[in-house]
């Protein structure tokens, strides 16, 4: 019996080799979502899991890039990044087990700062004279932010914070700027970014509207769980109000919302970004994955009418043919749910395929079609960074991999 341990230590090595450095939810990790949640039915639950690795490994190959010391994500054309595809990556490499890449990252992250905020990130950097510089003025973007503190969450529950990093702690202490500096505390609402003070604190991006991930951080943050909670009621407030007030139909989200008397509504024109910041556009397409989230993963049911209705406007809008999604509709400059743009692309398709898992037995055959649509049918293994990061973390979820810290 004394040979016990050392047998242990063998048997776990092999369980566990070096590259996942004892993962606890090593991918494939599956979890059993909500009550009539859905899932693809034409397809086996280990084929899911391969297409996920093929597209991953995909995903590094294209955009992670090791520059001026450390990994970041390449989201354009040039050597750059911003916070958002940092995020990104660290929520990616977190779920599949790459250790050493998120190490990496979150040295990265550590060593951008906001200069308005020390624990939140410069929202952009650029490869110059062989490092990353900030550049476009450091300060912060919020989804960023949410992103990297629910990724280092995720890192506590995959690798424990007992090692030479504590992830829990950083992870609070990204938490406790964003409620400090990315949280217009009079209205409970989140900020574009650190930046944002006077009317700009009254403008809110339904995008970042992480609805998974405010119940996350209610759990890991206790001393701040009530108002973690608090922001999820009133995204889910502002998503049933547009809902009653305009979207009916669809169940459209803008991209972006202001102060309007007491509630919030589309922009009207430019108000950050361009003309159709009022509308379903390039940051409002991540709206039905999103939105989408805490129904998945933890039952809640305070936004399921405006995403079904979403999910079955967008299907008999298509005639199921997940194909015809175009790249932008009107939510208040022009007639709610008209498309204003004449052309598919994969930022706006894939998150439809979360939002089709709260569809029910109805929405079955629409959820294949998505599944197919965005895995080969319509789509490349990469398109480009924006549609290939937002599609990697959809396959996740809809495989059934989207477990929570």
């Amino acid at each position: 019996m004394r040979y016990w341990k050392p047998l242990l230590v063998i048997i776990l090595l092999l369980a566990y080799p070096s590259g996942s450095e004892a993962a606890f939810r090593r991918f494939p990790f599956h979890v059993t979502y909500a009550s009539r949640i859905i899932k693809p039915s034409h397809i086996s639950q280990a084929q899911m899991d391969n297409v996920v690795r093929q597209h991953y490994a995909a995903w590094k190959s294209a955009y992670l890039r090791h520059l001026g010391g450390e990994y970041w994500v390449k989201y354009d054309g040039s050597n750059s990044t911003v916070s958002e595809a940092h995020g990104y990556g660290m929520v990616l490499t977190a779920y599949m087990g790459d250790r050493a890449i998120f190490n990496s990252m979150l040295r990265y992250f550590k060593a951008h700062p906001s200069h308005l905020s020390p624990h939140l990130m410069a929202w952009k950097q650029t490869y110059s004279n062989g490092a990353m510089v900030n550049v476009s003025g450091p300060d912060s973007a919020t989804d960023g932010d949410l992103d990297i503190a629910y990724a280092l969450l995720l890192a506590d529950a995959q690798w424990g914070s007992a090692g030479a990093i504590d992830y829990k702690a950083e992870a609070l202490l990204v938490l406790h700027d964003v409620l400090a500096r990315e949280v217009n505390g009079a209205t409970m609402t989140l900020k574009v970014g650190d930046w944002a003070t006077g009317g700009d604190a009254k403008l809110t991006r339904p995008s970042d509207f992480m609805t998974g991930h405010m119940l996350a951080f209610a759990r890991a943050d206790a001393a701040n769980a009530k108002t973690w909670k608090s922001l999820h009621a009133k995204i889910a407030a502002l998503v049933n109000f547009q809902f009653t007030h305009g979207s009916e139909n669809t169940g459209l989200m803008p991209d972006f919302m202001v102060e309007e008397g007491a509630d919030f509504v589309p922009a009207t024109g430019t108000v950050l970004e361009g003309p159709h910041d009022g509308d379903y556009s390039y940051n409002a397409c991540r709206t039905p994955w999103r939105l989408a989230m805490s129904a998945i993963v933890d039952g809640d049911t305070a936004m399921l009418e405006p995403l079904r209705r979403q999910s079955r406007w967008i299907r008999t809008l298509t005639s199921g043919n997940p194909s015809r999604i175009k790249a932008g509709y009107y939510v208040r400059n022009g007639v709610n749910g008209q498309a204003f743009a004449n052309y598919a692309d994969l930022p706006f398709t894939a998150p439809f395929a979360v939002a089709a898992m709260l569809d029910g037995a109805k929405g079955q055959g629409w959820l294949n079609a998505m599944w197919t649509s965005i895995t080969g049918g319509n789509y490349g293994v990469t398109t480009d960074y924006y549609g290939d990061s937002i599609r990697m973390q959809v396959l996740l979820t809809v495989s059934g991999n989207w477990w929570t810290p």
